[in-house]
This record gives C-alpha cells, structure tokens and sequence, in this order.
C-alpha cells in the first residue's frame, strides 16, 4: 500500500528505495525459509555487504521523518511491544536484525525501528482504490456494488472468513484492536475479507445485505490512537450491526463520535440493496453523502465537498475552533477543510498537519476510477468491476504534458522499455556531469505492483440486489494482485468457507504466482490468463442457473456445493498456473545442441 508523491527519483533515491525494499524482503524471507536459512548469519552477511547503504538509508528515513515533525526517539515505548510480538510469533527476523547489528555496528533498536516504523516515519503514501455503483449506473438499473483493490505490505496475507449470527449476554464486551467495547445484544452473520490472523475486516457482505469497504485518507483531525477503534474493526462493527446502509452509516456516526478512530482518517463505503453512503470520518467527526443512480470512486484523500447529507453536530464548529474556516458558516467544504498530507502522525499536535484537499499521486488514481466508472454507467456489471480492478492505466500524462500509451503494461515491468527502465541504469557510459541524475517517474496502477512496500493482496466485489433473497448475497473475492490472480464466489448464505480460503494457505500460493512472474509481466501474464480467464467465464456463466436452483428449492447444499466447488478449482488452476510458469522458464533458457556433421 505506499504511493510515493514524486516528481523525479535521483539514483541515489532510487537505489536507496531498492535497498530498503530489499532489506525488508531478505528479513521476512527467514519466515518462509526459517529451516534452511540461519538467519543470523544472513543477516551478519547482508550487514557486512551492504553497510554504507544501510546507513545512507537510515539516514533518508530520519531525514525526511524530522521533516515530517516527527520524534523518531517518541517511537522507543512501543518498540518493546512490538520486538515482544516479533519474538513470539517472526523470531527469524529479529535473529537476522541482530546479525545485521552485529555487522555494521549500527544499534539493534535503530535496525529494529527502521525495519518496523517505516510508515509512522515515512508518512502517508497511499493504499486502496474503491469503485461504488447504484441503481441505474448498474445494467440491472438496481442494487448496490463496490469493488475494492486492499493494499497492504507486500507479505501480507489474507483470507475469507464466515461470521455466524449470535446473541450476546448484556455485559458482555467487543474486544476491538485497541479498547473494549460494549457488544450488541445480537450480531448478524456475514462473509468477508480480512488480513489472516486479524479480528476486524476490511470488507465484507452480511446476512441483510449490507456491504462494506474502507479506505484510508490523511485526517487534520484530532485522532483517538490507542484509545480508538481500528478501521477495520468499525467494518466488522456495521457488519455485525445494520440491518441496512443508513443504519450502517447510524452505527459508525455514533461509535466515531464517542470513540475516535485510531491512527488516520477513514473513508466507509457502505451499501444495501436500496442505497449506497460514503462516510468520511476524521477523528471524532464526520460527514456522509447518499449516492443514487450515480457512481464514484475512493483512493486516499476525501472526496465529500459541501454536499454532504448528514455530519456529525460539531463538524462545522471544531473547524471554526481551529481557525480553519470563517464563522457562521451553514456547510463547509469538508476535503478541503479536514484534508492533510499525514496519514499516520505521532501526535495531536494540530499545528504540524499541513492541510492539504488533493495529493498528486493519490487524485490519479481517483481521477482514472472515475474514468472507468463513468465509461460504463449504466452498463457495469461484475465482469466491469473485475476488469476495473485489473487497471494499470491505458494511457498517462506525465507532469510535462506527454502521454504515454502503456499498453496495459504496469510499471514495474522491466518488459516495458520506455518508463520503467531500471535494469539499463546499471551501467553509465558518460561521466556525469551533475550530482543529481532523473529517472521517469513510474505509474501507479489501480491494480498494484510496487517494488516491495506494497502490493494489491486481496481484492472483492460485493454485490447487494432487492430482488433476490438475502442468502444470495455476492462477494466475489481475488488474492494478490487481480490481473494474476482469480476471483472466486462466496454467498452470504453459505454454512462454512473452504479451508484453504479461510486461512492463509490459498492465499499464499497466490502470492507465491505473484512472487515468481513480478517484473516480467509480458512474459508470463498471458500464460496466466489462459488458466484463470475460463474459470471465470464459467462460474459467471454459472451463476443464474445456481440461484434460480436455490430460489426453487431454498437448499444451502446448492450455495455451499457451489461455492466450495469452485474454490476447489482456483486452488487446482493456482497450482497448474505454477507449473506452466515453470515451464515457460525453462523453456525460454532451453538449449539445443548444435548438430554437427
């Protein structure tokens, strides 16, 4: 998930990047390697090979955190926690850590900190991309949809999880991430994504049909930290909660205003059969707009102007408090006036948040979203909201005017000669004649790929109908970056998820796809393509046979048959994928003798 706002690289900067990106993939390469690596040692040898690097890196972090205001030093209290958490669950990486130390001479918590508070030092630099739809922009002219691209760290995993309904005893407390909260007397059931191991999820679809998704947005507001529920825990919380999306918008109204959300603004989509809101909270406060018949789009920075519909009471006069905007004022601009450039600041310390209504890299991808959304209103469909969630743009315009056709190709990709160039950097015939030298600035899909901070891991479409019994709620759900990656269907009224799915065994092997054919998209995209693409045209195709059965017969079997089924084979196809990827390898290096007479 991390959008570098840039204008130009140095290549000081962009080995500096490389090199980071690969000192945190050498420290979580020990957990998929633990029984043949020592890590230790890997971490010694690293440390000794790559020193001077090292300390050039740590000293771009601590440079651009003091600009960014913050105490590096501030960070020391969590530092025991989190080492605690490493020591139990990531002992490798703190093996490697120490070897690293033991190398370089450079203070083990400094190594420690730099590998673990990256973001808090480094700021916001971007994540998810949501598509919502409503009503007549759909093809069926009903209903409510979002597609939502979740961008996290590039070894993240996720999984599908199946929540049952309960009911609660009167004293009894919801544990959220941070704080303890009462729980509902009754919970509903629903099905969503979630990061593997976590509580909250970061979407999902319940038993009512109400559909969830999230994005993050630096906030100006005062933020609740520790004492705060997480983002993902407010999805779970509406999940749980709103027979539908104006209760949905109700419930996270109510809990923001007395809790605070945690560490950033947030951004809820929430939708139901009849209606589709987007609340925008930040810090204590928020503001909520219906969207009907329209469509719309979320990155990383508040969309909401002065046409909210609902907000909380102190919206207006907290900004006046502040001296952000002139009193007596009915409605404000709320982008404009609650919009930042740090999305994870340290403290509440008002006066550090620059104010900032759009940030260059993250209103691209909005601008793009849009672009797709508005191209198929009234014609989107399941199928348009996988594709969307494929983007890597078709064509850019860089800051100097030029467009550039990139063929679908993302940027990473060393097949794309032009504007993501990095390999023939390694060789400069020409002595420089400046200490700086520019790179072009590479294109952020809408599906991502970047160089190791954060990649698209999961993605889904959720799909709300008034037509159609609750049961048949759709989340259609993707592992990894989508264009290498398959969607997979789960009804809300299915008894159970298949096991692969619910923990991060499925997960992982698509990472592994991921992992293998990242930077040579042309050369293995298609070999992909040709595995998944029937797959999914088939279970599309599937889909109105397998309701219309269950409308007649109201059996779960047919939902839960279908369903596991069709996990079954995305696990079977991930791992024939595997072996044309393998054979593809070999086939590009394959040598034949030379006949001799």
């Amino acid at each position: 998930m991390f959008l570098k706002k840039l204008k130009s690289f140095s290549l000081t900067k962009a080995l500096t990047t490389l090199l980071l990106t690969f000192l945190l993939i050498i420290s979580f390469s020990t957990f998929t390697f633990a029984k043949e690596l020592d890590s230790y040692n890997e971490g010694f040898k690293f440390g000794k090979e790559y020193k001077l690097q090292i300390l050039q890196n740590l000293k771009e972090v601590k440079d651009k955190a003091s600009k960014n205001n913050i105490d590096i030093s501030a960070l020391n209290g969590d530092l025991d926690k989190v080492e605690k958490m490493y020591t139990e669950v990531l002992p490798e990486k703190l093996n490697w850590i120490k070897g690293l130390s033991e190398s370089t001479g450079i203070p083990y918590r400094d190594l420690l900190i730099f590998n673990t508070f990256d973001k808090n030092l480094l700021s916001f630099q971007g994540e998810c991309t949501t598509f919502i739809a409503h009503g007549k922009a759909l093809k069926d002219g009903t209903g409510s949809m979002i597609m939502k691209n979740r961008d996290l760290g590039a070894t993240s995993l996720c999984e599908v999880s199946l929540e049952q309904a309960a009911t609660h005893a009167n004293n009894e407390l919801y544990q959220a991430a941070y704080i303890d909260i009462p729980q509902a007397e009754k919970t509903y059931k629903f099905v969503g994504d979630r990061t593997a191991g976590r509580w909250g999820y970061a979407m999902g679809i319940n038993e009512h049909q109400v559909i969830v998704a999230d994005n993050d947005a630096p906030s100006r507001d005062t933020l609740a930290f520790n004492t705060g529920l997480h983002d993902n825990d407010l999805i779970r919380l509406t999940l749980e909660r709103a027979k539908t999306a104006r209760e949905g918008v109700d419930i996270v109204g109510k809990l923001v205003e007395k809790y605070g959300v945690a560490w950033g603004g947030i951004m809820y989509e929430i939708g139901d059969p009849n209606e589709l809101w987007v609340v925008e909270v930040t810090g204590y406060r928020w503001a909520a707009k219906k969207y009907t018949n329209s469509v719309s789009a979320r990155s990383n920075q508040y969309q909401i102007e002065d046409d909210y519909d609902l907000s909380s009471k102190d919206l207006i006069t907290f900004a006046e408090k502040q001296g952000w905007v002139e009193k007596g004022l009915s409605k404000i601009n709320f982008r404009q006036t609650y919009g930042s450039t740090t999305l994870y600041p340290e403290d509440n310390d008002l006066s550090k948040r620059q104010a900032a209504e759009k940030l260059y890299s993250t209103e691209q991808r909005y601008q793009r979203a849009m672009e797709l959304m508005k191209k198929s209103f009234g014609n989107i469909t399941l199928e348009t909201m996988m594709k969307g969630s494929r983007d890597h743009y078709d064509t850019y315009t860089l800051p100097s005017g030029k467009v550039v056709n990139t063929n679908q190709i993302p940027f990473y990709s060393l097949s794309d000669k032009n504007f993501a160039n990095w390999e023939n950097n390694e060789f400069i015939i020409d002595s420089p004649k400046d200490d700086k030298v520019s790179t072009n600035l590479y294109i952020r899909g809408l599906c991502s790929h970047d160089l190791g901070w954060g990649r698209t891991m999961s993605s889904a479409v959720l799909w709300a109908r008034p037509n159609v019994p609750n049961e048949l709620g759709l989340m259609l759900h993707s592992f990894s970056p989508p264009c290498g990656s398959i969607f997979v269907p789960f009804y809300v009224g299915i008894d159970k998820v298949h096991p692969d799915f619910e923990g991060p065994s499925a997960a992982a092997l698509f990472q592994q796809i991921d992992t293998r054919t990242f930077a040579f998209y042309q050369d293995y995209h298609n070999i992909i393509r040709a595995k998944f693409d029937p797959y999914e045209k088939d279970m599309l195709s599937k889909i109105q046979n397998i309701e219309d059965k269950y409308m007649e017969s109201r059996s779960k079997d047919i939902l839960n048959s279908f369903c596991y089924d069709e996990c079954q084979a995305a696990v079977d196809l991930a791992k024939a994928v595997q072996e044309d990827i393998t054979k593809a390898a070999v086939d590009k290096n394959d040598w034949t003798p030379r006949k001799v007479d």
